[in-house]
């Protein structure tokens, strides 16, 4: 994909998991080339040499294709599972089952046990267990001193590394494991763009990780996925500690009532809106794909509606990291994106939000001046990435030109909606050095003409995050 196509094609963003099935350079190439705009490496699977060789790969990619990719690093967290048994069994409804303890020693044997040391103590019987997002149920029969007694409600095929849900049970694990520890220190090493903070609950765990994250020197940006019920309690709190928001409906669809996560979808996305915080959509938007070449028309109606409702990027898991058709799903993901794109009501798209904030205001001016002259970017100059943000948030139909200094918050700013960044790798001086170097590098790039009209957004002082000031309509010569 040419960079220019990208920045002119640039909407609602793409995030791939990368794994077996798409974790070489062509693949990522092909991926990129599809419509991915960032790539999540998920900590729970994956050795440190795999991922290390992961990373790598993106930024050949990256380079090769002249664009800012963002990593994300998914820690694990507090994820209750099943041990690494050897073999596959499918259990059947009516049956019973127990399950233990796990020991080092059981990890690679046919027992079948639950990892977590506090199952017994902190479960009762009538809890209900859920393996696998939910695909089987058991409940309770009875707790015993190091194990539980189970009947199960809904059988399958149960496999080793299964996630567990305890969704009635009152669990004291914590937010950030020994595990996530170990890898937040790893990913500090290794320049990634994004935290995911799985099964965040309150803004404590937000302020948690970032102070871990400062002592590691690991200057990343967070986002709380949100997938417990103390989380959607929390929403507010989490939200002002956060740099993003991803909803993860897999888990949260087995921690809440199954026919409440479209409604909370719904919530979250119009908060996010409103506060400014860029918002990820994720979980079994085509998760046909994994074993078919075309997806469900309920998922594409779920991804559609998504976009519609505002969400800044969607997130494919197993399509990408597992399936057996990553580049068609992006393709796929691409093509609903689009068509739900080009049918945005007008009355959307043309609401303005009314603030006192002066960034606000002149965000939403400069939206409304760009559609109303068809203007053919509206360009902004920043530092941090928060005018950037503040363009993204307003529901432009023009594509977003961000003017950076260095290529972390080039890549950072890559997962908002709408939005190109290009590291022009210098803070220009004055407000006219930035006018004349948008109308340079756009006709360099071959993305404006002359005489074309672009909408530039800028601060005073220059340099200083969020001072958003400046609004002119620049014709370029």
């Amino acid at each position: 994909m040419k960079s220019t196509d990208y920045a002119r094609k640039a909407g609602t963003k793409i995030i791939a998991t990368l794994g077996p099935a798409s974790c070489k350079l062509r693949q990522i190439e092909r991926l990129v080339e599809a419509g991915a705009t960032g790539f999540r490496l998920n900590f729970s699977h994956g050795e440190y040499d795999f991922v290390k060789e992961v990373i790598s790969t993106i930024r050949t990619a990256e380079k090769k294709l002249n664009l800012y990719i963002p990593i994300m690093q998914d820690l694990q967290g507090p994820k209750i599972r099943l041990n690494n048994f050897t073999k596959d069994s499918v259990i059947k409804d009516g049956e019973q089952m127990s399950f233990g303890l796990c020991k080092s020693s059981d990890q690679n044997t046919s027992k079948i046990c639950i990892v977590y040391p506090k199952l017994a103590k902190e479960s009762k019987a009538g809890d209900k267990i859920f393996i696998d997002d939910g695909k089987i149920e058991l409940k309770i029969r009875k707790v015993n001193n190091d194990s539980i007694d189970t009947d199960v409600i809904k059988g399958g095929l149960l496999l080793p590394r299964k996630g567990v849900n305890l969704p009635h049970s009152k669990l004291s694990i914590p937010s950030l494991t020994e595990k996530d520890i170990r890898d937040l220190e790893f990913g500090s090493k290794y320049e990634m763009d994004y935290i995911a903070l799985s099964f965040a609950r309150t803004a404590q765990d937000i302020r948690h990780l970032r102070t871990l994250m400062k002592k590691f020197k690991y200057p990343a940006c967070v986002i709380p996925k949100i997938e417990k019920p103390e989380a959607i309690q929390n929403l507010e709190g989490i939200i002002r500690e956060s740099d993003a928001i991803l909803l993860a409906r897999g888990d949260l669809g087995v921690e809440v009532e199954l026919e409440h996560v479209p409604s909370i979808q719904k919530h979250v996305l119009n908060l996010c809106r409103t506060k400014k915080v860029p918002v990820i959509v994720a979980t079994h938007m085509l998760e046909s794909m994994i074993s078919n070449p075309l997806p469900t028309r309920a998922e594409v109606t779920d991804v559609y509606q998504a976009v519609q409702d505002g969400t800044d990027a969607v997130m494919l898991s197993g399509e990408t990291a597992v399936g057996k058709y990553p580049v068609d799903a992006v393709k796929m993901m691409k093509k609903i994106i689009k068509e739900s794109e080009n049918n945005i009501p007008l009355e959307r798209r043309t609401s303005i939000l009314i603030s006192e904030n002066t960034d606000d205001a002149i965000a939403m001016a400069g939206r409304a001046i760009t559609d109303s002259i068809n203007a053919r970017f509206i360009c902004c100059f920043t530092s941090s990435g928060w005018t950037a943000k503040l363009l993204s948030k307003t529901g432009l139909k023009h594509p977003v030109i961000a003017f950076t200094g260095d290529d972390q918050t080039s890549r950072k700013i890559s997962l908002y909606r709408g939005v190109t960044a290009i590291n022009i790798g210098v803070q220009l001086p004055s407000i006219d050095a930035m006018f004349g170097t948008a109308s340079k590098i756009l006709k360099e790039r071959c993305l404006a003409n002359k005489g074309d009209k672009l909408v530039i957004v800028a601060g005073q002082p220059i340099g200083r995050s969020g001072t958003t000031n400046i609004l002119k309509v620049h014709t370029i010569e």
